[in-house]
């Protein structure tokens, strides 16, 4: 036991021959003889060339013993005497050859036999598979950063977009202002002036009036020929002085809009511009509230439908029960039904389409009334996950009968679309 224990201690853990940085190694691939990390065995299972190899427990790979390929070199013919069959191989000329091949022209070449020659090439194959595997899963992973950088740069000129938008309405709200306050003041500007140029009218039009009224009395003394009358006027007129016209001068000065002389180009300096920065250095998670939430008697809610802002159906697999609930400041139950359902879809008319457990038929239920009819049948499918579009349509995810978790190549996995009549518009294999 002591000297297993050492042994255990001297070992250096080996990596991973794909990424070669994992040392956690866990699979081996038993087509390609490849120790492999978790990760890299998921991309190789992906990779179109090694979908269908063994993937194994690396435990179990090591106990294995390697598997045998048999090759059979005794029936290839020759291409120069077509009845004869290839019994060497030429190193020196590089390509097969049977025994009248040697006779003539190879009798003194590097001969070595075909199981020989073939297996070396066998394993140069298996390193070029190798490599262009290993390509391969380095183009895959190159891949998924491209798909990474493009979904930042991607959010990142949303966010640029829209504190763009942001700042333009902004920018147009300010500018709006700051012109209604100059609009206002020119307004309260004229409306002064305008006072101003009344009172003038008013106090001109009254020196009008005593002028005129002066001058009236005046013309009627001078045409008269009574010499009282002409002394009694002028004593009247003399002791009442004559207005004064030395009218205010009028203001040389008014108040003008002037448009700011700078270039809209420097408009920048206002707004903003455009700078370099740097990506983030993962795509920002997006924070969810709880705002509200309610307790159930029910040891679990595996599926919720909202019917309306008052009522909502939930349903839990234990028991099985789909529970209708009304929805206020707590919640409130108001049926139960025992079915075992396992997906359902709100209709137009606020009825339920559900897919029921091991069934192949899609059921209706009724909410008015608490009936469940059947809707159709996918016989010998099973329905899984349905849908019901805003356009009123059914999408329906069908599977065959089986295991669900190791499905075969030959298995369904199917998406159909049915109208609201029940009748198939269209089938999407998966």
């Amino acid at each position: 036991m002591a000297f297993s224990q050492s042994i255990r201690q001297a070992q250096i853990p080996k990596p991973c021959e794909l990424c070669e940085t994992d040392t956690n190694i866990n699979w081996k691939c038993v087509q390609c003889n490849t120790l492999m990390c978790d990760k890299c065995k998921k991309i190789h299972l992906k990779v179109q060339t090694s979908i269908t190899h063994d993937i194994v427990d690396v435990k179990r790979s090591e106990a294995k013993t390697k598997i045998e390929h048999t090759i059979i070199t005794d029936n290839i013919p020759c291409q120069i005497h077509k009845r004869k069959l290839n019994c060497m191989f030429c190193r020196t000329c590089d390509h097969l050859v049977c025994p009248d091949c040697i006779t003539a022209s190879h009798k003194i070449h590097d001969l070595d036999s075909i199981d020989t020659v073939c297996n070396e090439r066998r394993e140069k194959l298996k390193d070029l598979e190798s490599t262009c595997f290993e390509k391969f899963t380095l183009c895959e992973i190159e891949d998924s950063k491209i798909k990474d950088f493009k979904a930042k740069n991607e959010q990142l000129s949303a966010k640029c977009v829209q504190k763009i938008n942001q700042r333009e309405q902004l920018t147009k709200d300010e500018v709006s202002k700051y012109a209604k306050a100059l609009k206002e003041e020119l307004e309260s500007e004229k409306q002064r002036i305008e006072k101003y140029i009344a009172e003038k009218e008013k106090h001109t039009e009254k020196v009008k009036e005593t002028l005129l009224e002066k001058q009236s009395n005046i013309q009627e003394v001078l045409e008269s020929n009574q010499a009282a009358q002409v002394f009694n006027t002028f004593s009247e007129i003399r002791k009442k002085e004559i207005p004064d016209v030395s009218f205010d001068a009028f203001p040389e000065e008014a108040k003008d809009f002037f448009p700011t002389k700078e270039n809209l180009m420097n408009i920048r300096n206002l707004f903003g511009s455009l700078q370099k920065t740097k990506l983030p250095s993962r795509l920002p998670q997006m924070n969810l509230d709880v705002i509200k939430s309610y307790t159930t008697d029910l040891s679990m809610v595996d599926r919720v439908l909202i019917q309306d802002d008052k009522t909502a159906w939930i349903f839990n697999n234990d028991i099985p029960t789909l529970r209708k609930i009304n929805i206020n400041d707590k919640i409130a139950t108001v049926k139960d039904i025992s079915v075992e359902i396992y997906d359902m879809s709100l209709t137009d008319n606020n009825d339920i389409l559900m897919s029921f457990c091991n069934s192949t038929a899609v059921n209706l239920l009724k909410t008015k009334t608490g009936e469940i009819e059947m809707f159709l049948s996918v016989s010998p499918l099973i329905p899984l996950g349905i849908h019901v579009t805003k356009h009123n349509e059914i999408i329906l995810g069908v599977r065959d009968r089986g295991d669900v978790y190791n499905p075969r190549n030959t298995n369904c996995r199917t998406v159909i679309i049915f109208g609201m009549d029940g009748k198939q518009k269209k089938i999407i294999c998966v």
